[in-house]
């Protein structure tokens, strides 16, 4: 089941369902049925025009990274945190390179997050989570090489190094903290991935505390009209993409009964 979604997923990706539909409209072209050839591929055009347009990555996106605001001051917090849960980002383990470039950028700054509040809660457990998909080494493992190497005290740092996906994250968090008694857990992943995160914890009776984090929508003052960002570029592309696989993975979820109540 977890290797056909991942292939499932795949398939489903706008770039992937543009390109199927432009090798069958090429196809088409040669055949009686050339009017629908060109169609399909004028409308596979128009398709990765539109998901390539920054108004319209920013438009899909930028639901779910407002859902949650940021843990700006975790010190604040009014009450006990037994633990920071950081969720795997992914990796590319090459040990012709240093530690640090093996990590994905979701992962480094997802880990950095961690550590930041991790350190504005001592008495709190940081938790690397993550498991090695098609990766010889746990990506739970390589964040906590990286935090080690930078100088972070991993002496309250545990590692889920199994879990494959949010899901099952989430379900050895439960464990974990049903195993100790109970503890409130500030839950940190990327701000697009921390709605569909978040349903997943409920499911499991957890009720975290969203920290979320690389938020691609960010507004500057003074940053005025720039033509670059009217035009199709391969981030909008991109971040397109990321925002269609969370609001696949929700839709998924949800389906499967994984996902908690919503909130009020």
């Amino acid at each position: 089941m977890f290797e056909m979604t991942k292939i499932a997923g795949a398939l489903l990706m706008p770039l992937t369902l543009v390109f199927l539909a432009a090798a069958g409209g090429l196809a088409l072209l040669f055949t009686r049925r050339w009017r629908w050839g060109r169609g399909l591929l004028i409308g596979a055009l128009a398709a990765l025009f539109f998901f390539s347009w920054t108004p319209t990555a920013r438009l899909l996106i930028a639901p779910l990274e407002s859902r949650y605001p940021p843990l700006l001051e975790p010190a604040a917090l009014d009450e006990e945190i037994g633990y920071v849960v950081v969720l795997g980002g992914g990796h590319r383990a090459d040990p012709s390179l240093p530690v640090t470039a093996q990590l994905n950028p979701s992962a480094t700054i997802r880990m950095l997050e961690g550590v930041r509040i991790h350190r504005a809660l001592p008495e709190s457990t940081l938790i690397f989570s993550g498991g090695s998909v098609f990766q010889p080494v746990a990506n739970a493992e390589v964040m906590r090489r990286v935090a080690e190497a930078v100088g972070v005290d991993t002496s309250r740092v545990v590692l889920h190094d199994t879990p494959r996906n949010t899901v099952e994250e989430a379900r050895a968090v439960q464990r974990r903290v049903e195993a100790a008694g109970g503890g409130r857990v500030v839950l940190v992943t990327s701000a697009s991935h921390m709605p569909r995160a978040v349903a997943l914890f409920r499911g499991q009776g957890l009720d975290p505390i969203p920290a979320p984090t690389q938020h691609r929508v960010r507004e500057s003052a003074g940053e005025g009209f720039l033509f670059g960002g009217w035009r199709p570029s391969a981030n909008a592309l991109r971040i397109s993409e990321l925002a269609w696989h969370e609001y696949l993975g929700l839709a998924w979820a949800r389906l499967r009964g994984w996902t908690g109540a919503p909130e009020e």
